[in-house]
């Protein structure tokens, strides 16, 4: 469980990186362009949101590290130096607490 108050830090990082990626614009595009059709593969459009987050990580790196760095209650320098896999492994933490992600979902509609 991440506390609340790690939760409410993050929330302006987690609306700048869903700003800078566009999500909003990508998931309206998505729903033009699928726009009648009625046997949707939804976990191929997740598939496809997963590969355009991937393809603009470059634009949100510096706010995934800050994200990382309140997570771990390190520096963002510290979170820049860690592992790769040490900082794959608190992203998927994050993104994997039921009452985080519902709150930020709630936060951000």
């Amino acid at each position: 469980m991440i506390s609340s108050e790690k939760v409410f830090d993050m929330l302006p990082i987690v609306v700048d990186l869903y700003d800078k990626l566009d999500l909003d614009g990508y998931r309206k595009r998505i729903v033009e362009e699928n726009k009648g059709k009625k046997d949707l593969n939804k976990e191929m459009l997740g598939i496809d949101m997963f590969k355009h987050i991937l393809k603009n990580s470059k634009k949100v790196k510096e706010e995934v590290f800050e994200i990382v760095a309140i997570f771990g209650d390190i520096t963002i320098e510290e979170a820049k130096a860690q592992s790769f896999s040490k900082t794959i492994g608190a992203i998927k933490e994050i993104v994997t607490d039921k009452e985080t992600t519902d709150f930020l979902k709630q936060a951000m509609q």
